[in-house]
């Protein structure tokens, strides 16, 4: 029997914010749990982060009453500071039992920060379209995060 090929999917996105602002929405708990629900009408019950590597973070968030239906945790397999960070995430819930790795990249552009961010390791099409639909919904809610008023 042939395995499952993991499969994997692109996003990026150039935020008008220096890298070091961009890097401290992914490092910080207070500005991480501002962002990373990865649907606009949940909310995330807790976020915990240790900035380091082999460090880390674990998120619950969703629908259910106290936003606790997902739990998601990463371990920063690289984290170097305002330029690169590789995490190993398991996301965990009512309907999903996912393992990836999530690559992000900063590059320093003209005016701001281009974000690059790589996927890989999904089981499946189906996991793929989730993930690439909740991270969309995510690096929306960066950009909120990160727009001058806030």
């Amino acid at each position: 029997m042939t395995p499952t090929p993991l499969l994997s999917f692109d996003l990026d996105r150039t935020y008008a914010a220096a890298p070091d602002r961009v890097w401290a929405a992914f490092a910080r708990a207070d500005l991480l749990e501002r962002w990373v629900c990865p649907d606009p009408e949940w909310l995330v019950s807790s976020c915990e982060v240790d900035a380091r590597t082999d460090g880390g973070y674990r998120i619950r968030f969703g629908p259910r009453p106290a936003g606790d239906a997902y739990r998601e945790t990463a371990t920063y397999v690289v984290f170097e500071p305002v330029e690169r960070l590789v995490m190993d995430v398991r996301t965990e819930g009512e309907d999903m039992n996912e393992s990836s790795r999530c690559t992000v990249l900063l590059v320093p552009v003209d005016d701001g920060t281009r974000l690059e961010l790589t996927v890989d390791g999904l089981s499946g099409q189906a996991a793929v379209e989730g993930m690439r639909t909740g991270w969309e919904w995510c690096l929306e809610g960066l950009a909120a995060q990160l727009a001058p008023s806030s």
